[in-house]
């Protein structure tokens, strides 16, 4: 018994024939967001060595190992995306890709890109903030701002949800994993008498 050949098509049945042209191109805007990405990994690896590998009192590890191994991660996996989409470009449904979004009006458009904008530089501005204020006041205030300025959450929401990242970034890697973490003005050190 042959199999009966199928007679429906989608739009991905004909993009992987051999004789349809492939349109994929590098998209400038997917290849800014991971710019980024690289360049915040770069940031934390860099700042990293601003901080002691292991504690010299008792050999554990120190304040430098999250930012400088989560740091490199980051940069290297931002670097494989860019060369992935430079040499393959992407159509993907779904992906994000605004310009080609049917549903969205031009001002829509434009309010999801400053959207995006704002973004990225409040993440930036936190990688700059991490060595005056520690890792989880910059990340609470991040999230301040996010949830109240640019998803325009309610003001006791946006507290909450800043309130539960911290606690809960706390939690997790000062209590439980015991990872130390920059601590930036809030060090004990900084204010202590010789």
């Amino acid at each position: 018994m042959t199999p009966v050949p199928s007679t429906s098509s989608t739009p991905s049945d004909s993009a992987s024939t051999p004789d349809a042209p492939d349109t994929r191109t590098a998209r400038r805007p997917v290849l800014a967001a991971y710019a980024v990405l690289t360049a915040v990994g770069a940031l934390f690896f860099l700042g990293s060595f601003a901080y002691p590998w292991t504690n010299p009192e008792d050999g554990t590890i120190g304040a430098a190992a999250l930012p400088r191994v989560a740091g490199l991660l980051l940069l290297l996996i931002g670097l494989a995306l860019i060369r992935q989409e430079s040499r393959t470009g992407s159509v993907l449904e779904g992906d994000g890709h605004i310009t080609e979004d049917a549903e969205h009006t031009p001002e829509e458009t434009r309010a999801l890109r400053r959207k995006l904008v704002l973004v990225t530089a409040v993440m930036v501005v936190t990688a700059l903030l991490i060595p005056v204020l520690g890792m989880l006041p910059a990340l609470a205030l991040m999230t301040l701002y996010v949830t109240a300025s640019v998803e325009k959450l309610r003001w006791p929401v946006a507290l909450a949800t800043a309130g539960g990242v911290l606690g809960v970034s706390y939690l997790l890697f000062t209590v439980v994993l015991r990872v130390p973490l920059p601590l930036g003005l809030f060090d004990p050190a900084v204010w202590s008498t010789p």
